[in-house]
């Protein structure tokens, strides 16, 4: 059994889109999602939902936006950290992806300071940088890709839809949820595990996520490809990790996914630590991931609402048809 940390509940941001062809012009677009006011529907975000997000400028051009979390939740002030310029850069990467000019990139510091600098080895100046993934392609740097960001109390979904079936997926924040409350081996000492997820920069969201190794919600070995990592509890060594297990559906065949009323069951992911080898997840187990549960064949943007109150968003890797996809619990 997991060990009990709050339930997570997710505002839908408005969709944004970039207004360059440029890495600066995306940052700033995500940057415009994540501060809005309202959410897609032009309702108030929550002040639970309501992150701290900076853009982080030199000579007026973003290169960086920094997001924390409402600091009334006591995490140990993990910082979510957006990145890229023009130039490459000197960032500290995580094996083993490498940085390239406009490269999108997605990091995580724990125990930190002030900000200092997006390529310094400690960004936030002090605590602990898990060095930077590939969140997705340089061509979704473009004005017709849509931004749309998914965000609870302590992590932040960003789904980048270049079109209706080419998108990248970035998870990260306060992960996954430990088996143990042991805070010295299992766990940090807010009871969290902090990590990131990304499909990477060689290819969209694979179209059979669910039924498949070595994609998204897993880790690979090569540079570009989709990874997972979390930290090492109280450490800044990283675990490459991903989920234990997928499904034997094929064709879209949903059975796996419903009980005896055809229901969707909304399906937990457990995660373990990667053995070295693309989607070998199966090393310690180190708990159950936050907020995000596999939900079968659905059509991304669509929701589950009883009345005016959403219950449930719905992202998945076809915007125009029902494909492979996942359910997050929205907030009341």
């Amino acid at each position: 059994m997991a060990f009990p940390v709050p339930s997570l509940t997710f505002v839908r941001c408005a969709d944004v889109s970039p207004t360059a062809t440029t890495i600066q012009a995306f940052l700033d677009a995500l940057y415009s999602a994540l501060t809005a006011a309202n959410d897609y529907r032009g309702t108030a975000k929550p002040a639970t939902h309501t992150w701290t997000v900076t853009q982080q400028q030199v000579s007026a051009v973003t290169n960086a936006v920094t997001c924390a979390p409402p600091s009334a939740l006591g995490l140990i002030t993990p910082v979510v950290i957006f990145a890229g310029r023009t130039l490459p850069g000197t960032p500290t990467m995580l094996t083993p992806d490498i940085t390239t000019a406009s490269m999108f990139l997605v990091g995580v510091n724990k125990n930190g300071g002030v900000y200092n600098s997006w390529d310094a080895a400690l960004p936030m100046t002090s605590g602990q940088f898990s060095g930077y993934y590939r969140g997705g392609s340089t061509a979704a740097q473009a004005l017709a890709t849509i931004i749309r960001c998914f965000v609870s109390p302590e992590t932040i979904l960003i789904q980048v839809i270049q079109s209706a079936t080419v998108q990248s997926w970035v998870y990260i924040g306060a992960l996954l949820q430990p088996y143990t409350n042991d805070t010295s081996l299992a766990c940090e000492t807010d009871g969290r595990i902090y990590g990131m997820v990304t499909n990477g920069s060689s290819g969209a969201v694979s179209s059979t996520w669910l039924n498949s190794a070595s994609v998204m919600f897993s880790h690979t070995t090569t540079s570009g490809g989709p990874h997972c990592a979390v930290f090492q509890p109280n450490t800044s060594t990283m675990f490459n990790c991903g989920t234990r297990s997928i499904y034997s559906l094929a064709g879209g065949a949903v059975a796996e996914l419903t009980d005896g009323s055809g229901a969707f069951i909304g399906d937990i992911m457990d995660f373990g630590r990667n053995t070295g080898t693309n989607g070998n997840n199966n090393g310690t187990r180190l708990g159950t991931l936050r907020g995000i549960y596999r939900a079968g064949a659905v059509q991304s943007g669509r929701y589950l609402r009883t009345g005016a109150t959403d219950l449930y968003h719905y992202v998945s890797v076809d915007t125009a048809n029902p494909a492979m996809g996942l359910m997050l619990p929205a907030v009341a």
